[in-house]
């Protein structure tokens, strides 16, 4: 029952009660005093008002009548003091209820939520207090969540950029103090020089890509993604013939089987191939056999609708045979700066996976990683699929 109609029968009862108690008290009242008076309810009129005359002059009527509403006047008071208590218990109950849940959160118990399954008008209130805990826990987990990739990311960006500055420092000390002191010497120095300015050039641009993607949401326009609808079977095959030669003389086989066609996604070509290179460059970095081998193909999903709207969804997986992870490190490796190597001896910028997972999500998509069956790692793409009707009407976001 809700409050409003608790004080709503509240206030009839206190104002028909009354009522009733005082036509009850003085009904009684009359009963008992003509009784005892002794006169009979058939007597004569005029006897019985003589009589009553009488009675009422020895002031016994006044007495009576005041003891009558002497009694109605407390319980009047007393109905009134059972029900305005019932009413401020069910009124407190909830308040000290709320406060103590309120005292909880405030005390860092992120976690406590208010248990309240009374159909009353606190009811809103405990639930609208219970998504603005839930939201606020999850925006100071956020918030903890970025402080940490901060620290990782300083960190991260002082170990990747100290190697290559050290070598670059060596290199040019030997060649100035003339421990190269042939042209092979110094040549082979310049060229330590160019390599490691090459990756400090390939860290920075990772992280300039980076900062971009991170501080530009979906629609800004500080960094536009224009989409096309592409056939995403025909556009692995052209991205595995293209990067193939290279990657094969750094001992990396890429495969790609037969591949579906009319599969079509709206995605922005040049950072989906961003994405692809990032996965690649990150099975060679960790491939551990002489050559490795990554197989990269597409499918549509069958029963995974994107982001349940109903929505068919297209599954690109690319599966090396790597050394792969522990199971533990999954959900970690798309953070920035993660390795599930923590002596950070490994190759690589640590940004890659990172990069990946921000320009996927740009496109309303989702990535994860697997571990296959065989062995190794693999990374899963989804993104939604547009079908041939919206294709050719151009309905396609």
């Amino acid at each position: 029952m809700t409050l409003r109609r608790r004080l709503f029968i509240s206030n009839i009862i206190m104002i028909v009660l009354p009522i009733l108690m005082v036509w009850v008290l003085m009904l009684g009242a009359s009963i008992v005093l003509f009784g005892m008076r002794g006169m009979p309810f058939d007597m004569d009129p005029v006897e019985r008002e003589r009589m009553l005359e009488e009675w009422h002059g020895n002031g016994r009527g006044i007495i009576v009548w005041c003891a009558v509403m002497a009694l109605a006047i407390a319980v009047t008071v007393g109905v009134n003091q059972f029900l305005t208590r019932s009413i401020i218990k069910r009124v407190m109950k909830p308040l000290d209820r709320l406060a103590s849940v309120a005292r909880l959160f405030s005390a860092n118990n992120l976690g406590v939520r208010l248990d309240y399954r009374e159909t009353d008008e606190f009811r809103p209130v405990c639930d609208t207090f219970n998504e603005m805990a839930a939201r606020l826990e999850a925006m100071i987990e956020e918030r903890q969540k970025n402080e940490n990739s901060r620290r990782e990311l300083i960190a991260g960006i002082s170990h990747d950029l100290r190697t290559p500055l050290t070598s670059i420092k060596m290199s040019v000390d030997g060649i100035k103090s003339g421990v190269a002191s042939s042209n092979e010497q110094r040549q082979k120095y310049l060229d330590i020089i160019e390599n490691k300015t090459g990756d400090l050039e390939h860290i920075i641009d990772q992280l300039f890509l980076f900062s971009k993607l991170d501080m530009s949401p979906e629609g800004d326009g500080e960094f536009p993604a224009p989409r096309q609808l592409v056939d995403c079977g025909a556009m692995i095959e052209d991205c595995v013939e293209e990067l193939s030669g290279e990657y094969e003389r750094r001992g990396l086989d890429l495969i790609a089987p037969p591949a579906p066609r009319n599969l079509y996604v709206s995605i922005d070509p040049v950072l989906f191939r961003r994405v692809i290179l990032n996965i690649v460059e990150n099975a060679l970095h960790y491939k551990t056999a002489e050559r490795g081998q990554i197989t990269i193909g597409c499918r549509e999903c069958a029963g995974c609708e994107h982001g349940g709207t109903g929505v068919k969804t297209v599954e690109i997986k690319l599966a090396d045979n790597g050394p792969g992870v522990a199971p533990e490190h999954l959900k970690k490796l798309f953070d920035v700066f993660y390795r599930a190597d923590r002596s950070r001896n490994t190759k690589g910028s640590g940004l890659g996976l990172a990069i990946s997972a921000k320009i996927i999500a740009k496109m309303n998509g989702t990535i994860h990683a697997e571990l296959p069956p065989l062995g190794g790692l693999a990374i899963v793409i989804r993104l939604p699929a547009v079908s041939v009707t919206e294709k050719d009407n151009g309905h396609a976001e």
